[in-house]
């Protein structure tokens, strides 16, 4: 697929994510709604009109680079071995998290105790598990999809429930930027559906500042994890004083 035809792509999915109709969009550019229509479906614009719709939606074409090239050949899952692999040997998931985080060679060797043949050998294990491309320089390229995601169930999953989850709730969540919300309600199937439709679009919202805050140094960004979860639970302490049914 042509560069310019990708990049359309990526605009029609930012302008469906930030809820632009096309007739929004043509009153906004003072054109039709036709117009805009048939620009899109002819796969034909100007680098001038490409530019304009960035401007509305507060994005710049290297933006839009990024997203084209983060969606192209990316893998989606890695195989329970893979995640196995990567659980096994704590340096491999330090270097991982780091290129998840799309950090450089120089970075990772400037914030942790690696030396340069010790990252060089991480790096060559995630370039075999084509999980990156390990470029000439020591140049890392990412080769997970936007929607990357953690087998379910899998050792990345059963790793976090074991050695991560308890320590992560374990803190007040009283620090600038951080929050413990919890809910409790009655509510019906249908209303947690929509819940979980709004929780989507939140965690869509993490996934985009996490892309706009690469432009920031490692030393201007902390790790930051977010849970969002929601089902049907109830306390048993309650439960065991629930009526029973005859």
């Amino acid at each position: 697929m042509a560069r310019s035809i990708r990049l359309l792509t990526v605009l029609k999915q930012q302008l469906k994510r930030q809820g632009i109709t096309y007739k929004k969009l043509a009153s906004e550019l003072g054109l039709t709604e036709s117009a805009i229509k048939q620009m899109f479906a002819a796969d034909n614009m100007s680098l001038k009109r490409m530019d304009a719709i960035c401007e509305i939606l507060k994005l710049d074409i290297s933006d839009l680079v990024a997203i084209s090239e983060d969606q192209e050949n990316r893998i989606e899952l890695l195989s329970a071995e893979q995640e196995a692999i990567l659980i096994g040997d704590q340096r491999l998931l330090l270097v991982a998290y780091c290129v998840v985080n799309h950090w450089t060679f120089e970075e990772i060797i400037a914030r942790y105790e690696l030396t340069e043949p010790e990252c060089i050998e991480q790096l060559v294990k995630l370039d075999k598990m084509n999980f990156i491309e390990l470029l000439p320089g020591n140049r890392i390229k990412a080769l997970i999809a936007p929607n990357f995601a953690w087998q379910p169930n899998g050792p990345i999953e059963h790793f976090f429930r074991n050695e991560v989850q308890g320590a992560f709730f374990d803190d007040s969540f009283d620090e600038l930027g951080c929050i413990r919300l919890v809910k409790n309600g009655d509510i019906s199937i249908a209303a947690r559906k929509q819940l979980v439709d709004r929780l989507k679009v939140i965690g869509q919202a993490f996934d985009d500042t996490n892309r706009e805050e690469r432009k920031l140094s490692p030393n201007d960004r902390k790790g930051t994890t977010m849970v969002l979860a929601i089902r049907h639970w109830q306390f048993q302490a309650f439960v065991a004083l629930e009526r029973k049914s005859d």
